[in-house]
């Protein structure tokens, strides 16, 4: 697991995921009513968020970054 303490490492977490009671809902409305349902994904929609503090990182060791990258 990690060693971050909410308060000092970070301050807010969240995460724009559907809960699964909604996801099911949806999905019987639109077998009901005979709509079709589509999916997609979006990898980079939160990449560049405003952030109110400096934020330091270290890069794991053994991890090795694609020179094509």
């Amino acid at each position: 697991g990690f060693s971050q303490v909410e308060g000092i490492d970070y301050s807010k977490t969240f995460a724009p995921v559907a809960k699964m009671d909604s996801v099911c809902l949806v999905l019987a409305i639109a077998a009901s009513q005979g709509w079709p349902v589509y999916q997609m994904d979006v990898k980079s929609a939160f990449l560049h968020g405003d952030l109110q503090e400096e934020i330091y990182m270290e890069q794991l060791t053994g991890f090795v970054q694609d020179s094509s990258l």
